[in-house]
């Protein structure tokens, strides 16, 4: 059981490397600045159109497709690897 767990985690960790270099790419701003509480418009000032940019980058390195209404949900750094990891769940 503690190595599906392990498994599990690194995957988690794995997603959000790759989230926060998709940010980091998109947004141009430090890597440091990023939690899973880290808000892409209030905090990073992230507009609709980077949004869309990120959920593309996303779903180019995931090969998952994201539906247009679940791009509004992705407020926070943390919202987007848990929307992530639940569309490669999905797809599995």
């Amino acid at each position: 059981m503690k190595e599906i767990e392990d498994m599990t985690r690194e995957a988690a960790e794995s997603i959000e490397d790759v989230v926060k270099n998709i940010i980091v790419a998109e947004l141009r701003v430090d890597r440091g600045r990023l939690g899973p509480a880290t808000h892409l418009m209030k905090d990073l000032g992230a507009d609709s159109l980077d949004a869309l940019n990120i959920a593309l980058r996303l779903e180019e390195a995931f090969k998952i497709k994201i539906p247009d209404d679940a791009i509004p949900r992705f407020l926070t750094v943390g919202d987007i690897v848990r929307g992530v990891s639940e569309h490669l769940t999905a797809r599995t």
